[in-house]
């Protein structure tokens, strides 16, 4: 098994047992989205999630998964441009974007986690844009130690 993908293994169990901790002591539940799932939602002719991107700037710079915006869009965007909306976080492994979701459901709002974030979604061969909107195949995977497929552009 390569390096990324134990890495990866550690972190989703991390991520589970954190979350049964903090159910445990009354905190507002993170629910988590699949690949599949987030695709159709985002595809859906019902109103779409507001997916938010947590990662870093460099990591923007290189793509984005369709739609999303920045943490920091979200932040200083009105509560009612949102408001009846999911809020569907992602980063790279999970980790940034369920660290950002636990936030926002302390603030009541309704997040859930892209567990498998820009990772899933390479994996599944989804489509990439850039931050200007144009569809691209390069992909920042934060660590090269984690595995892209090759129909990507690998940039760090």
């Amino acid at each position: 098994m390569a390096a990324g993908d134990i890495v990866l293994r550690l972190c989703n169990a991390s991520f589970g047992a954190i979350e049964a901790v903090r159910r445990s002591l009354g905190r507002p539940a993170v629910e988590t989205i699949s690949t599949a799932a987030l695709r159709d939602a985002l595809n859906s002719s019902q109103t779409p999630p507001v997916l938010i991107d947590v990662r870093s700037d460099a990591e923007r710079a290189v793509s984005r998964i369709p739609g999303a915006i920045t943490q920091q869009e979200f932040e200083a965007s009105s509560d009612e441009k949102f408001a009846g909306r999911r809020v569907v976080t992602y980063c790279t492994v999970g980790g940034r974007s369920y660290l950002y979701a636990c936030k926002l459901a302390a603030r009541g709002i309704e997040a859930t986690n892209y567990r498998d974030s820009i990772l899933g979604w390479c994996r599944a061969g989804l489509p990439l844009e850039s931050p200007d909107g144009e569809a691209t195949d390069a992909v920042h995977p934060y660590w090269r130690i984690f595995h892209v497929p090759d129909r990507y552009n690998v940039k760090t």
